[in-house]
């Protein structure tokens, strides 16, 4: 399953441009809290270390951004909305009692309001899919990310997380064996269209 890879690191970072953005702020306080966001007490060890490596993570390639038609979908009046997604963060903390792996991640984007808008404000699909080793979807959650253009506002920014992924391990196992991928949950014509249509990012 080919997904655009993350440097392996306790703050796992993804990006699908490298532009930085103000919203990264809140992304940057994942990062900001080092080894030590999750504690190291008890039966629990804090992921991102050569003993325990967390998975990695990504945006899963042709789902990393959306365009929402109304009508024909032929023409650029036709466009409702456009929306990407941009860097993934994540940190993952290991339960040695229960044999889990606990991950959070968050992930953030941009938005951009069409001409064909009848509405400003929508709901953006989007997906958390777990992977291993390049097989099939262990596990899957779509998740809704709301978005409001206020008066004028043509672009806004969003911010999903997505706390408390568990999976298990053991053995020879380790969070090295899966993948975390994001993206937009599309429809079959939506994928298509991103397929034929060549995108121009978001600026």
């Amino acid at each position: 399953m080919p997904f655009s890879p993350a440097p392996s690191c306790p703050t796992t970072l993804a990006s699908r441009t490298g532009r930085a953005t103000p919203v990264l702020a809140v992304l940057a306080a994942l990062a900001l809290g080092g080894c030590s966001w999750f504690g190291g007490g008890g039966g629990t060890k804090t992921g991102g270390t050569t003993l325990y490596p967390c998975p990695a993570v990504g945006v899963l390639n042709e789902t990393d951004h959306v365009t929402l038609l109304s009508g024909s979908g032929a023409d650029l009046t036709d466009v409702v909305a456009r929306a990407e997604i941009g860097k993934v963060v994540s940190k993952c903390e290991y339960d040695i009692d229960e044999s889990t792996i606990t991950v959070d991640l968050a992930f953030d984007g941009i938005a951009e309001i069409g001409p064909a808008a009848q509405s400003r404000a929508l709901n953006l699909k989007t997906f958390v899919a777990v992977t291993r080793r390049y097989s099939a979807f262990d596990k899957k959650q779509v998740y809704e990310v709301p978005v409001v253009f206020e008066p004028g506002q043509r672009q806004v920014r969003f911010v999903k997380t997505v706390d408390g992924t568990v999976l298990p391990y053991g053995g020879r196992a380790d969070g090295s064996i899966y993948q975390i991928l994001v993206g937009f949950q599309l429809t079959p014509e939506q994928l298509d269209y991103n397929r034929r249509v060549s995108y121009n990012p978001i600026r």
